[in-house]
């Protein structure tokens, strides 16, 4: 069974945080004394990245702040909703006594406008607060209102009054990033003010990381610790490139993977909020995922590598107006290849509603043109997935039951969705490597639409051992699709 990592907000809450230093036996190598010229060769190339390090930090560290927020707890239960229980201790959250309670947090920001005090944060840093504090590199101190928050990519926008020669830092372009430039991330790790880290860029376009709906991560090796949400990762021009927001961990502190909101993100985002104070996005309207190589063969497709699937369209929405179908590939979208899912996702809630997309897509064999007109974009629940861990003797690996009226009022099928419904599947299978979970609705198999168990079991009693098998699935509001091997 796969190992899961939790993914750690750095925000720090109070409570009692413990910070241990230690010392690691050196290893005892032979002195051996390298040519002149091995000592002296770098020495110019490395000075010139200690001034460029320098000078980034006496630039960037004034125009990030220390928020300290404040809240009121009118019942006892999750102190931070984003926060799982099993991290609460790492946070110092101890249990809460009965009725009304305080809470505070400490979250670093970027100021992003001096002469209008206007300055960008993680949602989860300043989220429900009845106050927020602002203090600076200087160690003045102001009050903060909030001006706008986006849950959606856990950004925010607050603003101080009255505070004279703030200083701002630039916005860079994440989209010129490389994989392996030097970045620097600068915060208020658990308290400590104008905290200095460095580090490389290890990855971008990083999704499911589970902190917002939209995700596009940079991955840094930068420290990035509770108490640096909302604080700054800089390029080596000293300009803003992300706003630091979470680790990975396993060991409830700081293992070299650190998450960052993209600038390009996070100033549409600002933008936004400063102008309206809500972000608007646009609907397409169907639901996509990523190729892998047994789907591309359950669709008789040549490359698993190009295109994203569309596994459902929504009845009277804009794709489904324009002709996108379920089955279709996205090969393109505005001339643009697509190949990433999460991206495409991304630039169609950010451009705006009434706009026209050319969408070209691969039907059968053929490639095919759309060109959907964009809608606002209306609010939805997130997907619940029950992981029982059964065992079975069935072949397939998972086990179904029809769909009856108890079933589907119990599961909250909608009217118009008929299918089987799957009551275990083993995580032995291949099945549930893929994807396949208890309570999912299977409407069809192999592109043939399947209402009972007796046509689920005629489909399925022709396959053979090593047939790829294409199901699609209504999980709650989504419509999914999976490919597996028959064992």
């Amino acid at each position: 069974m796969k190992r899961t990592t939790p993914y750690l907000l750095a925000l720090s809450l109070t409570g009692v945080l413990g910070l241990g230093v230690g010392l690691a036996a050196p290893h005892l190598a032979p002195l051996v004394t390298p040519p002149v010229e091995a000592q002296t060769r770098n020495v110019p190339t490395l000075n010139k990245l200690n001034e460029d390090f320098i000078a980034i930090s006496e630039t960037v560290t004034p125009a990030v702040v220390s928020i300290s927020m404040s809240k009121t707890l009118k019942s006892p239960g999750k102190n931070h909703p984003q926060i799982p229980e099993e991290f609460e201790e790492f946070f110092g959250l101890p249990s809460q006594p009965q009725g009304p309670q305080k809470q505070q947090g400490v979250g670093s920001g970027v100021v992003v406008d001096a002469a209008k005090g206007y300055i960008l944060t993680n949602n989860h840093v300043v989220a429900d607060a009845d106050e927020i504090k602002v203090t600076l590199s200087d160690r003045r101190t102001f009050k903060a209102k909030i001006i706008g928050t986006d849950p959606r990519t856990d950004l925010a926008v607050i603003q101080v009054n009255g505070a004279k020669d703030l200083k701002q830092v630039a916005l860079g372009d994440s989209k010129d990033l490389e994989v392996g430039e030097w970045v620097l991330a600068i915060g208020n790790p658990f308290g400590l003010s104008s905290t200095v880290t460095a580090g490389i860029i290890s990855a971008k376009g990083r999704a499911n990381v589970g902190v917002a709906d939209f995700e596009d991560f940079i991955q840094t090796d930068a420290a990035i610790n509770p108490g640096n949400s909302g604080g700054a990762l800089v390029n080596i021009k000293g300009e803003l490139i992300g706003i630091n927001t979470a680790i990975a961990t396993r060991s409830k502190g700081y293992m070299g993977i650190g998450f960052a909101i993209p600038s390009n993100m996070a100033k549409q985002v600002m933008q936004n909020l400063i102008s309206k104070g809500k972000v608007n996005r646009s609907q397409l309207g169907v639901f996509i995922q990523a190729l892998d190589d047994s789907m591309a063969q359950g669709l008789g497709l040549k490359d698993s590598r190009e295109g994203i699937l569309v596994s459902g369209v929504i009845e009277g929405s804009p794709a489904d107006k324009a002709g996108l179908k379920k089955y279709d590939v996205i090969l393109r979208l505005n001339g643009k290849t697509v190949n990433d899912s999460n991206q495409f996702r991304n630039q169609v809630a950010m451009t705006p509603a009434g706009s026209t997309l050319e969408i070209e897509v691969l039907r059968n064999g053929q490639r095919l043109k759309v060109k959907p007109q964009l809608r606002e974009m209306e609010s939805g629940g997130k997907n619940n997935t029950n992981n029982q861990v059964p065992e079975l003797n069935d072949k397939r690996g998972f086990q179904i039951l029809e769909l009856n009226p108890a079933l589907r009022q119990q599961l909250r099928v909608p009217a118009q969705v008929e299918g089987v419904v799957v009551n275990q599947v083993s995580p032995l299978s291949d099945a549930y490597e893929k994807g396949l979970r208890e309570g999912d609705i299977i409407t069809e198999v192999n592109r043939k639409p399947v209402k009972s168990s007796d046509q689920f079991n005629s489909i399925f009693n022709k396959l053979k051992s090593g047939d790829v098998v294409l199901l699609s699935i209504q999980r709650e509001m989504a419509s999914i699709v999976i490919a597996f091997e028959m064992p």
